[in-house]
């Protein structure tokens, strides 16, 4: 029989974060040594796929490790692939920080291996739909969509060839490895019957791609000696041709002779196969309040620096502080640290603790730099990190409460004045419901179970809940048995809101607090006390639920990932594994996940007629469809972390909003309102001063499904190794002048085409076209000239 061309390349996980700390030192440079070993002695090419943050502690802790792997990168035995900072559960992390993951990722592999990264692949699950486009703008000309099984089961959909075209939702493309039956994990036995199988013998050009985590030491599951003996004979086996490639030479060669598939693969095809919503969700819960405040202090910094000397810091923007937030914030985020909190999470959460402190003291001190700089008499400065007007709250001498004057897109406003008053919520108490009611949205509770039993809005005259199907029913399980939380008290009730207590079969309370949004056509809901309540039964399934289901039927179902808004339709089930006892040794089970699905900060209940019920969250992340509407998931007990458990110990918050129609960018803009916007205040004594009372770095006009998401500085370090930066070019043409950029990031929403105007502070406008992109993309926008999108500008562009 002819001999037949079989192409092979693995990649090589392992990480800085969680294994060098548990195991020691040698963990990466032993990793690089078992992995250069395998290599010569079977003559394999594979990739290397560390966490950037990683390399940078491998140049400070072992540097001839790193030494021997930058010599192996040059002679193309090996490829770094993946490149994140930080290897996060992408996910589950804001907009922002994904970003940032590889423009700080990418800077790592090029400063600490002198190459640029080429091929997208994370052992973890690292998937949503705007990814190919932001990993085009980050310089990926190619990707691999095989996640490995390891303490988390994820799903992607099986492909029967060996490239495909992975398209975002912009139209960008990316030729991709999918996920197809000649996948290998790191086990030797995962070998057994391959090379018989039928996609080998369909395929021209079959591929097999492994997963191998590398380390030396009697301890570990995975190291050369034991994978050595199954490779050999693959590549001695006469009736192929073996031919060893990296992930971006194997890409680059298969997809060279051949038309490949376009795939645009949903959020309704995948499943991350993780336990979240565990510990009250509390890893990416606090994530996201790091990131917010790390955006706060970038703004307000970068705000500062228009109005010249004195500065808050020594320099105009503080490059340094700033950057080292990220760094610790990035790493945090590490897959690790979310997925083994039971093992190293205390140490993540103590690096977002060191992001938070670094960037809550740069607001801090920027905020009252400002202040101090107001003209005239001021009671206190208002400062926002969101690219639109956000209102204030201004409650006057009598009391009574105002909506203030909107401060400024990524600006202050001093002293805010009354605008137009807030409505006075109507309070009427009985013995069988409570009743609270402003203007059009009017509320219902039964103060014996503790539910409420009916909302209607302008928008849902009949009312938003089915009598059968009131909400804030509850429950989990423990021991086996489900407990519904029966037991309800009332603790106070007033115009500021219902404050209740839901009992468990326990004796421990849930308490429960329902009140008006300030500032919008809402109602807000808000739990604390989880850490009360027993530990739930192991698994999704047992955890404490949160049934919503409104009285129309539910046509459709919005959510948002970190960069879009998507349509899901859940229909699947789902695998989760778990230890049934210590998590290396005991045998493992699985549970049933009965039509699971995510969403970033916000789902959208929608009716036939396009009015619907939307639930912005802060965090709790996993939900399940079911007949009459969804459930969330607002706490889960994971084996994995054994007997560590610690609920999240703060308020988890909802906010419902029933409403007509929405746009996608309205959608957003009312989420981060709720989760994201932040208004500082400083107060300071009388003042000279030299800047206004109210101030706007920037505003996006003449497009409203245009959003600016991040504002903020670079300094000329950003640019290390990437010739074709905007800012070296900025530097040139102002004699150097020029050392801090600026950066807008923005991402059109609505999947329509715009041109935006950004207005500059001194009021001159410049038009940016954005007549490439369908939804999501980003733009580094130099004032003065026109960028056009081609889902190249996010990280190294000439824009």
């Amino acid at each position: 029989m002819p001999v037949r061309p079989l192409y092979y390349t693995f990649g090589n996980h392992m990480h800085w974060v969680d294994m060098q700390w548990l195991w020691g030192y040698g963990v990466l440079p032993g990793c690089v040594d078992d992995m250069l070993h395998l290599i010569a002695e079977t003559g394999a090419k594979g990739n290397v796929n560390f966490d950037g943050i990683g390399y940078e502690k491998m140049a400070a802790e072992c540097p001839e490790a790193l030494a021997r792997l930058r010599d192996a990168v040059r002679a193309g035995d090996v490829e770094p692939v993946g490149c994140s900072y930080g290897q996060p559960y992408g996910l589950f992390h804001g907009p922002e920080s994904n970003v940032r993951q590889f423009t700080y990722g990418v800077r790592a592999v090029l400063r600490h291996l002198g190459v640029r990264p080429r091929t997208f692949w994370e052992e973890e699950f690292c998937f949503y739909p705007q990814l190919p486009q932001v990993l085009r703008g980050c310089g990926f000309t190619g990707a691999c969509l095989f996640f490995q099984w390891t303490w988390h089961t994820p799903e992607m959909p099986r492909e029967c060839c060996p490239l495909v075209q992975w398209e975002g939702i912009d139209g960008a493309r990316i030729p991709t490895l999918p996920r197809n039956d000649l996948n290998v994990h790191q086990w030797p036995e995962d070998f057994d019957g391959l090379l018989e199988s039928e996609l080998i013998r369909e395929l021209d050009a079959p591929a097999i791609v492994q997963w191998l985590e590398l380390m030396p030491t009697r301890d570990w599951m995975c190291r050369s000696e034991l994978i050595l003996p199954r490779l050999r004979e693959l590549m001695s086996d006469a009736r192929f041709d073996v031919r060893p490639r990296t992930c971006a030479e194997l890409i680059e060669e298969i997809g060279a002779e051949r038309d490949t598939e376009v795939r645009r693969y949903t959020m309704d095809e995948v499943w991350h196969g993780m336990t979240l919503g565990k510990n009250g969700d509390r890893h990416p819960r606090l994530s996201r309040g790091c990131e917010r405040s790390i955006q706060l202090a970038e703004s307000t910094s970068a705000l500062a620096g228009l109005f010249g000397r004195p500065y808050a810091s020594w320099d105009v923007y503080p490059s340094w502080e700033l950057d080292e937030a990220w760094r610790e914030l990035l790493s945090a985020q590490h897959h690790d640290n979310h997925e083994c909190e039971g093992l190293c999470g205390a140490i993540g959460y103590h690096s977002m603790d060191r992001a938070s402190s670094l960037a809550r003291e740069v607001a801090q001190r920027t905020i009252d730099h400002l202040a101090r700089r107001v003209a005239g008499t001021i009671a206190a400065i208002e400062v926002s990190h969101v690219g639109w007007p956000t209102e204030t709250v201004v409650v006057d001498d009598d009391d009574r409460v105002w909506a203030g004057r909107p401060v400024p897109p990524f600006g202050y406003v001093a002293g805010s004045e009354p605008v137009r008053p807030i409505e006075a919520v109507e309070v009427q108490r009985g013995e069988r419901e409570i009743t609270l009611r402003r203007g059009g949205l009017a509320l219902t509770i039964d103060p014996a179970r503790g539910l409420i039993t009916r909302l209607t809005s302008p928008h849902h005259r009949p009312g938003v809940f089915a009598a059968d199907a009131p909400l804030l029913r509850l429950g989990f399980t423990r021991d086996g048995r489900r407990d519904t939380l029966e037991g309800a008290k009332i603790i106070s009730c007033d115009d500021e809101g219902v404050s209740i207590e839901r009992r468990a079969r326990s004796g421990d309370d849930l308490s429960v607090h329902v009140r008006y949004a300030l500032l919008d056509d809402a109602i807000d809901v808000s739990f604390t006390g989880l850490p009360g309540l027993p530990r739930p039964d192991p698994g999704l399934n047992a955890g404490l639920q949160l049934p919503i289901a409104p009285s129309f039927p539910v046509q459709r179902i919005l959510i948002d990932t970190p960069c879009s808004v998507q349509e899901v339709n859940p229909a699947s089930v789902r695998r989760r594994k778990y230890p049934e006892g210590d998590w290396m040794t005991s045998p493992q089970w699985f549970e049933e996940v009965v039509n699971p699905f995510t969403s970033f900060s916000f789902i959208d209940l929608l009716g036939a007629d396009g009015r619907g019920l939307m639930i912005v969250h802060d965090g709790c992340q996993q939900h399940f469809r079911d007949e009459r509407g969804i459930r969330l998931l607002l706490n889960a007990y994971d084996p994995w972390d054994e007997q560590r458990y610690d609920p999240y110990r703060g308020h988890l918050h909802l906010r419902l909003i029933p409403h007509g129609g929405l746009r996608h960018s309205e959608r957003i803009r009312l989420a981060r309102a709720f989760g994201d916007s932040i208004n500082e205040v400083a107060y300071a004594p009388e003042s000279a001063g030299d800047i206004p009372p109210i101030f706007g770095a920037l505003s996006v006009e003449h497009a409203h499904n245009v959003l600016a998401m991040a504002f903020f500085r670079e300094s000329m370090k950003a640019g290390e190794h990437l010739p074709d930066w905007a800012g070296h070019r900025m530097a040139r043409e102002s004699d150097g002048a020029c050392t801090h950029p600026y950066v807008v990031r923005l991402i059109e929403w609505d999947g329509e085409a715009a041109e935006v105007t950004l207005r500059r502070p001194d009021g001159e406008e410049e038009d940016v076209p954005l007549d490439a992109v369908e939804a999501g993309d980003h733009l580094r926008v130099r004032p003065g000239e026109k960028v056009p999108v081609d889902g190249t500008v996010v990280e190294g562009s000439s824009s």
